[in-house]
């Protein structure tokens, strides 16, 4: 048993050291690849926050002027500078953070200080399981090519776009080869152009095809000589191609030269060993080249399209000849006089053009194209050859175009948004911020691109804020966000404020990410705070008043009754609210007083407050009298407008100490000593119903009518009427109030038969 685990500990130990060391050999394998290659490289690693470099090679350090030491560890962002674009960051963000392949060219800035454009390609490095685990930045500095384009008025070097033509070309000075393209090393079958510069151009030729070779390259001297032929070459792996080849006299460096094109994909009609072609004599090839290449020999004014270029524009290869007229025709009105203009700048000035434009096919079918070419002079100074290419670009625009639109359309929605936003990746730095937060947090355009979003932060939230983002990102689909989450948060001058953020889970290719809102509640922790001593002072008012408040709301028939109205009547508070409860306890000589100011109430001429003392019979048999303040609003969006909510206040003033106010009685009046109750009462109710009903049949007829002008006068009559019984009713209660009459009421007891004080229950009072 001992034995046997032994041994399976040992296979174990075994397979753990094979592992590693494999892993070694394969990392130092990629360590030698990467510092071999010309290119400028670096590698970060992408299972650290912020992309850390751990990988560089000299050509890098050749490139920026950076030691070893300066740049393992540190981020990307030490080649940012002030001249470099917030968009290139902002893409260069996005691959890292999703994991994409990307291609982006920027202004980057070398440890002097001084800049130049880098074109920059990611390539993402996963593991078996799908984990992105390395990044490979491969660099370039194309600030030449940046310069040549900006430069109209340069003489740039012929050889920029030769290297991008399908068609072998190198030129032979003093018979000796001084330059080279790629296709022509290609088709010599040689991987470096040492194998080929500074060799006798005969020397490649076939030795049986020498001689004529030599007689051709004479007879490109005298102008307007034949000067295509069939020959073949020397591969460098010791076989021969046959090629299609001309030649053309220019200068190059100042010297006279001879530029060789040649071809081993053309295979054409002859007529003996010339080549025609040209617009009039243009045969159909039987086998064309699927490379998308085409070359103009302007001495001879023929064309050579390929089959892929027919293709692109449409036709089938050899269908309408390759012209210039064709190829104007198949450009998209909108971008022809662009692309002509740029043409014939190439014919005047030089410069190689590299144009992208539409072309539209005979079937009206639209496709994107690129359009590269160069231009070959002769001597003395004479441009006797174009070559280029012509690319479809369709597909290559489009996943462009939804990429551009996708950008635009989240920079545009971030921008917009009130509140701010910064777009998280799982490692936790910020990939993008729109202005608003960049304003909260007093940070510049960009500033905030590649920091760790806990930055914003307070220290003593960082650790709520990891927590609630972990909660996030692990949720449930039904609860896929979490908002409201209150942190202290940090501006960029230390400065503090409270803030509630929101937090979205994205679902990336590469993984989840986080969309973050986060708003400043500075604002509305003072408004609450104001609101709630508000409240506070108006909670106290009612309590030392002793207010009763109700709302009965329309809508829905229903009412509330504050727990101090429900004391002052006496109802406990798990009895149901309602409207008829409320008129029960009403005093019974009152309640057609109560029923017409209620009706009053619902008028919608009469949206005002109204006023009304009235008595009220407790459940216990207790009398008490109630004064009652209430508005009702009106929905005034119909066509008819209805009542739609009520709300009042009333008092309990029954245990006041009624005011005497001495009146003189005029002396022609004779006040009685005493005069029963009721009989105010029966008066006042009396008058209430009238008063109550004049002015509810007033708001009905017109007011340029004589009935409306007879019924003020009626109502006015009855307010003068009130009046008068006031002063009766004062002048008899000073008369029992001298010794020998009847005694005063006690308060407190039932004021229906010995209250000194009658209701006044006219309303409505404003």
């Amino acid at each position: 048993m001992a034995a046997g685990l032994f041994v399976g500990m040992l296979l174990l130990l075994s397979l753990s050291l094979w592992r590693i060391l494999r892993l070694q050999r394969e990392n130092l394998l990629k360590a030698q690849v990467i510092e071999a290659t010309r290119c400028s490289v670096l590698v970060t690693d992408a299972t650290l926050p912020h992309h850390p470099i751990s990988q560089v090679n000299e050509s890098f350090l050749a490139l920026t002027g950076y030691a070893d030491h300066e740049v393992l560890g540190q981020t990307s962002t030490i080649l940012s500078g002030p001249d470099t674009d917030r968009a290139s960051m902002e893409k260069l963000g996005l691959a890292l953070q999703d994991g994409w392949a990307s291609h982006v060219c920027v202004r980057h800035h070398r440890k002097d200080g001084t800049s130049f454009w880098n074109d920059v390609v990611l390539s993402p490095v996963k593991d078996r399981a799908g984990r992105l685990t390395a990044v490979i930045w491969v660099m370039r500095d194309v600030s030449h090519v940046r310069a040549l384009e900006d430069d109209r008025n340069g003489k740039p070097s012929p050889t920029l776009l030769c290297e991008s033509v399908s068609e072998g070309m190198l030129v032979a000075t003093d018979g000796d080869i001084v330059y080279v393209n790629m296709a022509g090393l290609r088709i010599l079958g040689s991987s470096s152009e040492d194998h080929v510069i500074g060799h006798p151009f005969l020397d490649l030729i076939h030795r049986d095809y020498r001689e004529s070779v030599r007689q051709q390259i004479i007879r490109t001297s005298p102008p307007g000589s034949e000067r295509q032929w069939e020959t073949n070459i020397l591969r460098g792996d010791g076989g021969t191609v046959a090629v299609e080849m001309s030649g053309t006299p220019i200068v190059w460096e100042g010297r006279e030269s001879i530029l060789v094109c040649f071809s081993d994909r053309l295979d054409v009609n002859h007529t003996g060993d010339e080549l025609t072609l040209g617009s009039h004599g243009y045969h159909r090839p039987e086998s064309v080249t699927d490379m998308d290449s085409w070359a103009w020999d302007m001495v001879q004014g023929t064309e050579l399209w390929s089959a892929e270029q027919y293709r692109i524009l449409g036709y089938e290869p050899g269908l309408v000849p390759p012209t210039y007229e064709t190829f104007k025709k198949a450009l998209h009105p909108e971008d022809r006089d662009r692309v002509l203009a740029l043409f014939e700048e190439t014919l005047t000035s030089d410069r190689p053009y590299d144009i992208d434009c539409r072309i539209i096919q005979p079937s009206g079918v639209v496709r994107f194209v690129r359009c590269r070419g160069v231009l070959m002079h002769g001597h003395p100074d004479q441009p006797v050859r174009m070559s280029g290419t012509i690319e479809d670009i369709s597909d290559y625009k489009l996943m462009a175009t939804l990429a551009e639109e996708r950008v635009l359309q989240l920079k545009v929605v971030l921008d917009a948004a009130t509140i701010g936003m910064v777009l998280v990746s799982r490692e936790g730095t910020i990939s993008l911020a729109n202005g608003k937060i960049e304003e909260m947090f007093g940070y510049g355009c960009g500033e905030l691109v590649g920091r760790p979003v806990d930055s914003l932060f307070q220290a003593s939230d960082r650790a709520r804020y990891a927590g609630e983002s972990v909660d996030a990102l692990s949720a449930s689909r039904e609860c896929p966000s979490r908002t409201g989450v209150e942190l202290c948060s940090l501006r960029k001058d230390g400065s503090g404020f409270p803030s509630k953020i929101g937090l979205y889970p994205i679902a990336l290719s590469s993984g989840p990410s986080l969309l973050v809102t986060i708003v400043d509640i500075t604002t509305s922790r003072q408004t609450d705070r104001t609101f709630r001593d508000d409240q506070m002072r108006l909670d106290l008012a009612v309590q030392a008043g002793q207010v009763g408040i109700f709302e009965y709301d329309y809508s829905v028939d229903t009412v509330w009754w504050s727990p101090i109205l429900r004391t002052i009547h006496g109802i406990g508070m798990e009895e149901p609210a309602s409207l008829d409860r409320y008129l029960q306890l009403v005093h019974p000589s009152d309640r057609e007083m109560m029923g017409v100011m209620i009706r009053s109430a619902k008028n919608p001429h009469e949206d005002r407050i109204f006023e009304v003392t009235y008595r009220i019979v407790r459940p216990d048999g207790v009398t008490r009298m109630i004064h009652l303040c209430y508005v009702t609003w009106f929905d005034r969006e119909q066509t008819s407008p209805q009542p739609r909510r009520t709300v009042g206040m009333l008092v309990d003033i029954t245990d006041r100490k009624p005011l005497r106010t001495q009146v003189l009685s005029p002396p022609s009046l004779e006040v009685p000593q005493v005069i029963p109750r009721s009989v105010f009462h029966e008066f006042n109710n009396s008058l209430t119903a009238v008063l109550g009903f004049s002015e509810l049949a007033l708001s009905l007829i017109p007011r340029d009518s004589k009935a409306h002008r007879h019924l003020q006068q009626v109502i006015g009559a009855g307010r003068n009427a009130r009046e008068l019984a006031q002063t009766i009713r004062r002048g008899s209660d000073q008369a029992v109030s001298y010794p020998g009459s009847i005694p005063p009421t006690q308060f407190g007891s039932d004021p229906s038969a010995s209250q000194t004080e009658v209701p006044n229950v006219v309303g409505p009072h404003r």
